[in-house]
């Protein structure tokens, strides 16, 4: 449908450039500060990121005053390859298929014909007693989830596949990389071991038996820095509808820009003014349950990025938890927090700031 009202389209000086589509991509933001490796699935809290199988895999952030520290953990002594934190994956077992996994969803789907950077940094944990040849990343246009702990029956679109599983490089931060062509519609992308123990080649140091008795018959790697991201000229972003929204003309896989979302100063709370506009928000999600939506904040570029990163988190979060105290369901909603990274404005001007700080929806198909 046609959007038919008095809009404001942002042409101010689009940021043109390449656009990671992987959330919190470092492991940096996490819902809980790890203590020690994880016993359960849903322990692993972080931002963006989920364990698509039984496999329970783990996070590493120097917040930790446990065995999850940054750069002493319980599996080992490595600072990130950037920024503070990482995640960490069983590949390989001595005694069965037992894999663990990362899936993330990206900010966006990608596009047919499209090209793609994809790559990722991994590491073998020094406390890990086998070392393997294999590891790679696989792309889905649906969310994978399933109460088996094995190998995933997907093929890696970025695979590594070492003549032997020690190298000059095992032990430090390795780059995985691969330009891709998009089929169209991959949203998810999970990284991991996606071959059994039969088409996998170990190596056992011995030397390290008994550092870790949970690390004596395994292979486990960190991970950091995971991104994809869109090939070729830096083209300008297709502006953001900044309006005031109206249900019966929304169109879907359109960004808007709500104009009336206010916070506090300096502050993820909602300003009161704020509560009309949502309202129509959850007025559509409730009149059509065949659509999800897509929340993200933005800020300006004052502070440092950590802090906007949080910030921003926050805000898309106090908008999705608004939806969701309203009747809508929380599984339909999903929210991301990207700082400053994605300004609609490289000016360092007020009015540029004002552009920058905001929480765009998008409302979205459900898979």
């Amino acid at each position: 449908m046609r959007l038919v009202l008095c809009v404001i389209f942002c042409v101010t000086s689009f940021c043109v450039c390449s656009q990671n589509l992987v959330p919190n991509p470092g492991f940096e933001e996490y819902v809980k500060c790890p203590g020690t490796h994880m016993v359960n699935r849903n322990e692993f809290a972080i931002h963006g990121w989920e364990s698509p199988t039984n496999g329970t895999p783990d996070h590493f952030h120097s917040c930790s005053a446990g065995e999850a520290d940054v750069p002493v953990n319980w599996a080992g002594n490595s600072n990130a390859h950037t920024g503070k934190g990482y995640a960490g994956v069983y590949v390989w077992t001595t005694k069965s298929n037992y894999r663990e996994y990362l899936q993330g969803e990206l900010s966006e789907p990608l596009i047919s014909g499209e090209k793609y950077t994809l790559e990722f940094y991994f590491k073998l944990a020094n406390k890990a007693v086998y070392a393997v040849n294999r590891i790679g990343m696989a792309l889905s246009t649906t969310r994978v989830s399933t109460t088996a702990d094995g190998v995933l029956d997907l093929i890696p679109v970025l695979s590594v596949e070492k003549d032997t599983a020690m190298t000059a490089e095992t032990g430090s931060w390795e780059h995985a990389t691969l330009e891709y062509v998009a089929r169209g519609g991959e949203r998810f992308v999970l990284i991991g071991n996606f071959f059994t123990n039969e088409k996998t080649k170990a190596t056992r140091l011995p030397f390290r038996y008994g550092m870790n008795p949970m690390l004596n018959d395994k292979s486990y790697y960190f991970i950091d820095d995971v991104s994809v991201q869109r090939v070729g000229s830096p083209t300008e972003a297709d502006p953001t509808l900044v309006t005031q929204l109206k249900p019966e003309a929304i169109e879907v896989n359109r960004t808007y820009t709500l104009k009336d979302i206010k916070f506090e100063f300096d502050s993820y709370v909602l300003h009161p003014s704020s509560n009309d506009e949502l309202a129509k928000v959850v007025e559509y999600l409730k009149a059509h349950p065949e659509i999800n939506i897509r929340v993200s904040g933005h800020t300006d570029f004052a502070g440092s990025d950590e802090y906007n990163i949080t910030l921003s988190r926050n805000r898309a979060k106090s908008v999705a938890d608004f939806l969701i105290m309203r009747g809508v369901d929380e599984h339909r909603i999903v929210s991301y927090g990207f700082g400053k990274s994605r300004p609609l404005s490289n000016e360092k001007t007020e009015e540029a700031g004002r552009l920058n700080r905001r929480v765009e929806i998008k409302f979205v198909p459900k898979e």
